[in-house]
């Protein structure tokens, strides 16, 4: 029984390990079917990109254009969820959209492909949250990949519905040159919808220009904005001496508590955390004291650098996840191999993956307080030996000198 119980447990450990990387190699094969279905048709595509005169173009196959295109991105999107990106989640799921309501609209009878498509929408969205990890980096693939998207959306549509304009749009030219003038809102007036289907399209595209726009500007822009008001407002500040300090990764509630402690014992600290700049005096209000705050990725290992690791006494990998921890873990490892390290267990079940990792440190709360509350129930004595051996699997000589 024991044995299919191990079995069993190592098999549930496995999915969740490459189910992340099932969804990206799913987002990859509908790209590779549509480029499938593409290549199927009697068109040529490559005179679709190397055009001579926008006169004499038969119009009727310019659609293939952003049908090619849509399947470029969604491969090249995939590889992003390799890496779990939140951002490379949220666009794969507008493409699939796009995707399956494209295919039911113009190839009806692909069957197979629409099949795979919501089969892939409905396994982003139940395992959304295995997607957890953002950057500055995947906000600027983000936004190109949205304005892409909706300049082949705006200028595809200004050709598709292009007699309910007046004048009509019927070359490639003037549909770039209606979305653009549209999407920015500039409104010259020289084209006007006529028709209601053309009226709704162009409200669409209206909104979904302002919404990328808006989010281009606030994720490529704003952190620069931001970082320039504050050494306005703050002036140039040295940072820390970032040497014989310990680096806490995370903002959960053992981290938070695990600085405050450190901090009274007057131990220098860096935590790394996620959350933006803004939030750094809120954070120290729960700390209750100054501290060195690095927003960042703690798997980056231009972050870890940033933050002393070569320097630093331990790393404390304390977050709420326990891939994340493990990840930040081999991460510094990489990066400095003698790096000391300590890893938080969050769930109980996942200790003997999270071993694999080879912490320095390995501890888990909830272990550790269910083994504590049993010794005590059962009346069983507690000594101080004892309750360093439950805590910590290894670690000898972690904060010895040299």
């Amino acid at each position: 029984m024991n044995r299919y119980s191990h079995l069993w447990q190592k098999s549930i450990n496995l999915w969740l390990e490459v189910r992340h990387s099932l969804v990206a190699l799913a987002v990859f094969l509908n790209g590779l079917l549509i480029f499938k279905t593409v290549w199927g048709m009697s068109i040529n595509l490559v005179e679709l990109f190397h055009i001579q005169s926008f006169s004499g173009i038969n119009w009727a196959n310019i659609a293939n254009g952003p049908w090619f295109i849509l399947g470029i991105f969604l491969m090249i999107n995939a590889f992003g969820l390799l890496y779990r990106a939140r951002t490379a989640w949220a666009v794969s799921i507008v493409l699939l959209l796009i995707t399956l309501v494209y295919t039911m609209h113009f190839y009806p009878n692909l069957s197979f492909s629409i099949s795979l498509c919501l089969a892939t929408l409905i396994g982003l969205l139940l395992l959304g949250k295995d997607f957890n990890r953002s950057s500055a980096t995947a906000g600027g693939i983000f936004a190109f990949i949205s304005f892409t998207m909706l300049l082949f959306y705006s200028t595809y549509g200004a050709l598709y519905f292009g007699d309910g304009f007046h004048p009509a749009i019927d070359n490639l030219m003037t549909a770039f040159y209606f979305s653009i003038v549209t999407m920015t809102t500039v409104g010259y007036g020289d084209i006007i919808p006529m028709t209601e289907p053309a009226r709704l399209f162009t409200v669409s595209i209206i909104f979904a220009g302002i919404t990328v726009f808006a989010t281009s500007l606030t994720t490529v822009f704003g952190p620069i904005i931001r970082g320039g008001l504050n050494k306005l407002v703050k002036g140039s500040q040295q940072n820390m001496n970032r040497n014989d300090h310990f680096i806490v990764c995370g903002m959960s509630i053992l981290a938070i508590s695990t600085v405050a402690q450190l901090k009274q014992r007057g131990l220098e600290v860096t935590m790394i955390i996620g959350r933006p700049e803004e939030e750094f005096p809120l954070i120290e209000q729960r700390l209750g004291s100054k501290c060195d705050i690095i927003s960042g990725d703690s798997t980056d290992n231009a972050v870890l650098s940033k933050a002393g690791l070569d320097n630093c006494r331990a790393l404390l990998a304390l977050s709420d996840d326990d891939a994340t921890n493990a990840f930040i873990v081999l991460s510094a490892k990489e990066l400095s191999a003698e790096a000391k390290t300590v890893l938080a267990v969050n769930d109980s079940k996942n200790m003997n993956r999270v071993k694999q990792v080879k912490a320095d440190i390995v501890l888990s709360p909830q272990l550790f307080g269910s083994e504590i509350l049993a010794s005590v129930l059962s009346g069983e004595p507690l000594d101080n030996d004892k309750l360093i051996s439950m805590l910590l699997n290894s670690g000898h000589g972690l904060f010895d000198k040299t």
